[in-house]
């Protein structure tokens, strides 16, 4: 069981990393902007993580981590935050390769301002659990940002993060006990909805899409500037 989180980890990052030198691709060649996103979507999401842990809204379970942790997070959860946008960001890659969208209709703004509106229906009626306050609400204000700023990419990225559920599905259900005895990752139903696509509270769809909201952002901030 020890190295299971790491190894979930690595292979999450194999994916993409076997046609990351692809011609047509080359995702390494966008190593700098990536590692600006990442940097910033961290400087947001590490100190989050940390006092959630610390809190006890969410933990790890030992018998599946390596040992070493700095500020209560597991050098797993660490390299969670650098792999698993690496990995969602090249589904956004390749649809724009291949189906490129260079703008948004209005369509993709009325779904914005829907999930913003369900986000912030959720955190005002829930601010006793902390998870569901934190996550809705965090991800009712990027949703302002995006009717606010409308980016050009907004409807790409609704389209990606739509089909990177799939992976998502997989990757969070393992993390949170699917086909396990115990989960990698335990969650607080106190601080949470309690509802839960199969082992997967609903509160983390809204985390990972605030996530990569943040991670995508940069990117494109990063490609505008550099």
């Amino acid at each position: 069981m020890k190295g299971l989180y790491l190894l979930i980890d690595a292979l999450v990052f194999a994916g993409p990393l076997t046609r990351a030198f692809e011609p047509r691709i080359r995702y390494i060649g966008q190593t700098r902007h990536l590692a600006i996103a990442t940097l910033i979507m961290m400087l947001l999401f590490i100190p989050w993580d940390v006092a959630k842990t610390a809190y006890g809204v969410w933990g790890f379970n030992p018998k599946y981590l390596m040992g070493p942790s700095l500020w209560g997070l597991p050098l797993e959860e660490w390299l969670f935050f650098i792999v698993v946008p690496w990995a969602t960001f090249f589904i956004y890659e390749v649809l724009q390769l291949f189906f490129p969208w260079k703008s948004s209709k209005a369509a993709s703004f009325w779904l914005v301002g829907f999930i913003g509106l369900a986000c912030a229906v959720l955190a005002l009626t829930h601010p006793d659990r902390w998870y569901t306050l934190t996550a809705a609400g965090g991800l009712a204000l990027g949703s302002a940002w995006l009717l606010w700023r409308r980016p050009w990419w907004t409807a790409a990225f609704l389209r990606s993060w739509g089909l990177g559920l799939i992976p998502f599905l997989l990757t969070n259900g393992l993390l949170t006990g699917a086909f396990l005895s115990e989960p990698i990752v335990w969650y607080n139903d106190a601080e949470n909805l309690g509802l839960r696509i199969g082992t997967i509270p609903v509160e983390d769809a809204l985390y990972g899409m605030l996530m990569m909201l943040v991670y995508s952002a940069g990117v494109h901030w990063s490609r505008a500037r550099f």
